[in-house]
């Protein structure tokens, strides 16, 4: 019997596709797509890119802002995982990693942009605002609600992710202040 030699083939270095630069969309269109402005997305950039450094050396490694958007869109379009990562150019073991890195360097500043005015100063400086801006006394918060779609999750617990309309989501909850800082 001769002996066979396995000619081993060196598999093709895939690129990411760079068809447009964030940088190159409109402000309504970043909006529209990521739902922040070009200027909060910055501010997003400057406050997470101490914990989202990236420890590689790779060449082709995401940027803290490219990571930031990613996040951002996927949030954004509730789309599933492989969607915002071929739009991205990436796999989605990426996506799954970069959207865990950044909403947890996120959670990690609650404390740091979430307060709740604790003194009687802060208290009443709410309450003028508020009045100052819509003529309601005795107001330091408000509050609202909203379903945010999701992928059925299955399993047993999948009825309670169905709201009244008959789709799943999940509620989220949020409070502010009298503060315009969107």
């Amino acid at each position: 019997m001769a002996d066979v030699h396995m000619v081993r083939y060196r598999r093709p270095r895939l690129f990411r596709r760079v068809d447009r630069q964030e940088t190159d969309l409109m402000d309504d269109e970043v909006r529209r797509r990521y739902r922040f402005s070009t200027d909060n997305i910055d501010q997003l950039v400057g406050l997470l890119e101490p914990t989202l450094r990236t420890r590689t050396r790779r060449n082709q490694a995401l940027t803290i802002r490219q990571r930031i958007m990613l996040t951002l869109r996927f949030l954004a379009s509730g789309a599933f995982l492989q969607i915002i990562g071929d739009t991205f150019g990436v796999d989605i073991a990426t996506v799954s990693r970069v959207v865990t890195d950044v909403t947890n360097s996120l959670f990690a500043l609650k404390d740091m942009v979430i307060r709740f005015p604790v003194t009687d100063a802060d208290r009443r400086r709410v309450m003028t605002g508020f009045i100052e801006m819509r003529g309601l006394p005795g107001v330091i918060g408000c509050v609202d609600g909203t379903h945010v779609r999701i992928i059925s999750p299955g399993g047993p617990d999948e009825p309670f992710f169905v709201n009244r309309k008959g789709f799943h989501s999940l509620n989220v909850q949020a409070t502010c202040d009298h503060k315009d800082e969107s």
